[in-house]
């Protein structure tokens, strides 16, 4: 199983390079500081009175007009649309803290906008779901009075003032136009997304769109008008999952990436299996200062032994696979590293450990086979590490992702990158007649795997259903690799034949049967930028039809592919079956949470985008 990646710290969102390649630059002046001129005034679009006296608001005081003079840089636009974005993290880290005196300094003194309580609910009432979901939509143009600042302040702390847990807030500028001048102000729009417990236990999530109007009247953007487009409301009786890491042993936690402290995105990933024959899965973590074995208690708790075990060192793996790769019975453990060979042919950076099991949880690190200070384990910038009898021979092989040298160079291209890491794939030699393990020998480039794209994340499955297990590839900045096995030791790439290539930014893959008719489908997560996207929407005139479509596929997001009835190609399944925006995604899951016989998606996304401590 393979858990979520670091991200190299110097990598550029597809939105910083998008405005790097495509944007240029206008010319005009900075946004000084002052109020909105045109279509940006501070009185009552009805009676000329300052918003802030003693009046009635109505649905007129709402109307946000368009930029009747838009500005047409990309990249004034797309700077300006990333300070909005700062500002609206900031109020969001500051409404999921419930630190509802600092939420004025986010607003004009004279805001206007929809409340976010207190309207009607639409027609029909609310809708089951699975999984006990009550979903609930209000009708946003029913007859209820916007609020004036203090009045829109006291409906926020109506709506999550008595949860008992805020979990997570998203104010997300989606959309944004501003207008040309002197003087800064804007139209954007927002996806909002709140998510909490109530007392007693039930689990409420708010969702919405609006429109806003934001000015820039000291330097800092702040919300003027905001008016609500939908709004909806999903609550479940009790929550599905409760976080117990510390109160099961398995909450050790590190400096903040990014920190001082904390500059390495190499040590990643997870492993779990039993490993001492008791019936219970345990889990393996690379870590930092050092690795951590957890073993699975009687009552539900872990008890960490990586010293104990032998796998306490060396730390910082890249991704870790527990499998019998001897064939004895129990779980032996592969961990991956982050190693290269210098140009001179010297070796640098970690190696790929072996670890054979006694059986009872105890580990010997294997020597010799492709393996110790003189093995191939050096050659590899290993990432993701996927098991699976390739030849058929009965012994379990291995297949190394690797990724590139991100701290000596950077990938060649943002949509086809090829001066990766080459992969591997470390083929399993068996025993001899003594009953001695071999180990293993690298077979890439007989079996015809040699590739050095940016390689993240893999998947094995007999996709074209001739009863031999084939392998997908996802690869960062680029397309990916459906290697299909031919039956002789050897693979052929069919990605492109079978509609799977997939360009974009790959960085998980899985295998499941989503959709119920018996066939393994195919799900690839990948990266979502919501300012890629903002980018690209302004450049359709600008950009020739199938390059354009193919930068939208590069901010896209997840894909969910269904196999085809007769093994020979894939269907991608359109955005609103769902499962696919997942965000800034990586490593990826396939598994019947709801014990309902279907199986469901557990994706895990994030990524430190900018300077903000509380920007994931």
């Amino acid at each position: 199983m393979r858990f979520a990646k670091r991200p190299d710290p110097t990598f550029l969102s597809i939105g910083a390079a998008l405005v790097l390649g495509l944007s240029a630059c206008g010319g005009e002046e900075a946004p000084s500081e002052g109020a909105p001129t045109e279509g940006a005034t501070t009185e009552s679009a009805d009676s000329g009175a300052p918003v802030g006296a003693a009046r009635v608001l109505t649905a007129q005081d709402l109307v946000i007009p368009d930029p009747d003079r838009p500005h047409d840089s990309v990249e004034f636009v797309e700077t300006e649309s990333e300070s909005v974005a700062d500002r609206l993290l900031a109020f969001s880290d500051k409404l999921r803290k419930r630190e509802f005196e600092a939420l004025s300094d986010f607003f004009t003194e004279d805001f206007v906008g929809s409340p976010l309580d207190s309207w009607p609910k639409k027609e029909g009432g609310p809708t089951e779901w699975p999984l006990d979901i009550s979903r609930t939509e209000f009708d946003v143009e029913g007859d209820v009075a916007p609020l004036d600042r203090e009045g829109f302040e006291a409906s926020i702390q109506r709506v999550v003032g008595g949860w008992s847990r805020v979990e997570s807030v998203l104010w997300k500028v989606k959309g944004a136009e501003f207008q040309k001048g002197l003087r800064s102000w804007g139209k954007v729009r927002l996806k909002l997304h709140l998510l909490g417990e109530q007392p007693g236990g039930s689990m409420v999530a708010v969702h919405g769109w609006a429109d806003a109007r934001v000015t820039n009247r000291d330097g800092k953007y702040r919300l003027d008008r905001f008016r609500l487009t939908e709004l909806g409301q999903e609550t479940r009786q009790r929550p599905m999952f409760v976080e117990v890491a510390a109160a099961a042993g398995l909450a050790h936690t590190w400096a903040r990436f990014g920190t001082d402290a904390n500059q390495s995105f190499h040590w990643n990933g997870a492993a779990s299996g039993d490993v001492d024959g008791d019936g219970d899965w345990d889990l393996f973590v690379p870590s930092d200062g050092k690795n951590f074995l957890y073993l699975a208690q009687p009552d539900g708790t872990w008890s960490e032994s990586a010293v104990a075990s032998g796998v306490a060192g060396p730390p910082e793996g890249t991704g870790a696979i527990f499998f019998d790769c001897d064939r004895d019975g129990d779980q032996d453990l592969m961990v991956g590293h982050v190693g290269w060979r210098e140009p001179g042919g010297g070796a640098g950076g970690e190696r790929i450990r072996l670890y054979l099991n006694d059986g009872k949880g105890k580990y010997t690190e294997f020597q010799g086979g492709g393996f110790g200070p003189n093995g191939f384990g050096k050659a590899f910038i290993a990432y993701t590490l996927t098991a699976f009898d390739y030849d058929g021979d009965g012994w379990l092989d291995v297949h190394v992702c690797a990724y590139g040298r991100v701290e000596s160079e950077h990938n060649d291209s943002w949509i086809e990158a090829t001066n990766g890491s080459p992969n591997g794939l470390l083929r399993c030699l068996g025993k001899d007649a003594d009953g001695t393990f071999l180990g293993f020998e690298d077979a890439a480039e007989k079996a015809g795997v040699v590739d050095s794209r940016w390689s993240y994340a893999a998947a094995a499955s007999d996709v074209d259903l001739d009863g031999d297990i084939d392998l997908f590839v996802a690869n960062d900045y680029g397309s990916n690799r459906m290697w299909v096995n031919q039956g002789d030791g050897t693979f052929k790439d069919g990605a492109e034949a079978m509609g799977v290539a997939d360009r974009g930014n790959g960085m998980g893959a899985a295998f499941g049967d989503l959709t119920s008719d018996g066939r393994p489908d195919l799900y690839i997560a990948n990266m979502s930028s919501t300012a890629g996207n903002r980018i690209l929407g302004r450049l359709s005139d600008d950009i020739d039809p199938d390059t354009h479509a193919m930068l939208k596929k590069l901010a896209a997001g997840n894909s969910i592919f269904a196999a085809g009835a007769d093994g020979k190609g894939f269907e991608r399944l359109p955005r609103g079956n769902g499962g696919i925006g997942a965000s800034w995604a990586w490593s990826t899951a396939l598994t019947d949470l709801d014990l309902d016989g279907d199986l469901d998606v557990f994706c895990t996304n994030g990524f430190v985008t900018g300077k903000l401590p509380f920007d994931t």
